[in-house]
């Protein structure tokens, strides 16, 4: 589908690993290690905390437990919230943004940084957690806006959620108490908010359609500014616009609603700027109507 995407804000790199062009750097990244470890212990020690360290050399301290919460998995949309700090205790990224939308990337693709997908599979929805992370499982060896080269990075982390794309449909219908109309074996649900009578749209039919496109948090990644024309049924459009469009009826308004199978798949899509507007494994809403 041809779309006009708003731009996103900071997309942090998982940093997972160091590779070295040269023996110097290398030698460099090893001493950072050390002297990010007694920089954490240091902080830990001074402010009478007792942590965790585990393998990866992330330091961790659960703030509050629920034992019966679920633990991520794999494309699962996680949500959390979070306030990150350089030790000195200056704050350089949250999840708190002026629309309150919530922060939520797909699990065990690198859309975290590496201590932050470490850490949540260290702990199960409904908890919270401090992170203590070398630069390695952080930012990296560069400097970033506020962020100084080889940073530790403490970050205070609330687990809210890790839902499937099918959960994540049946709760944001049940959040809007959408009336549903139809609603397909693989998900690809119709809300219907006006009453039109005759035959359906159906295939090789050449349409005008009025819409906006949201993530089911909400956020707008396609504002649909002039109507989008099109073939119905030769895949000129992502297959569940398409299916849904042809259930529809000239002058019919809906919101359309379908899983990423039916969408931008695991590849999600990226702006002109190469971020992301639509994550991997993203459903996704459609306010349409048909012209």
């Amino acid at each position: 589908m041809k779309s006009t995407f708003l731009k996103l804000g900071l997309l942090a790199a998982v940093v997972v690993g160091m590779v070295s062009c040269n023996d110097s750097v290398e030698n460099d990244d090893e001493a950072k290690i050390v002297e990010n470890e007694q920089q954490i212990e240091k902080y830990l020690a001074d402010s009478s905390i007792t942590a965790t360290r585990d393998s990866s050399g992330l330091y961790y301290v659960v703030k509050k437990s629920n034992p019966t919460g679920a633990k991520p998995k794999t494309q699962e949309a996680v949500t959390i919230n979070f306030n990150a700090y350089l030790l000195n205790g200056t704050k350089i990224w949250s999840s708190e943004n002026a629309d309150k939308y919530p922060f939520m990337r797909p699990y065990g693709l690198g859309f975290f940084l590496g201590g932050v997908e470490r850490g949540l599979n260290l702990i199960r929805t409904g908890e919270s957690a401090t992170f203590y992370m070398p630069f390695y499982l952080a930012f990296g060896s560069f400097a970033y806006d506020k962020i100084p080269a080889y940073s530790v990075i403490k970050m205070n982390v609330e687990f809210v959620s890790s839902r499937t794309e099918v959960k994540q449909i049946d709760d944001f219908i049940q959040q809007k108490q959408f009336p549903v109309s139809e609603r397909s074996t693989d998900n690809l649900v119709i809300v219907r908010t006006n009453t039109v009578t005759g035959d359906t749209i159906g295939s090789g039919k050449v349409v005008s359609i009025a819409y906006k496109g949201k993530l089911l948090t909400g956020e707008v990644f396609d504002k649909g500014e002039k109507p989008l024309s099109f073939t119905t049924g030769r895949n000129e459009v992502i297959p569940g616009f398409d299916r849904a469009i042809r259930k529809m009826r000239k002058g019919e308004k809906a919101t359309i609603i379908f899983p990423s199978t039916l969408g931008y798949g695991k590849n999600g899509a990226k702006d002109g700027y190469g971020n992301y507007v639509i994550y991997p494994y993203s459903p996704l809403q459609f306010d349409v109507e048909v012209q």
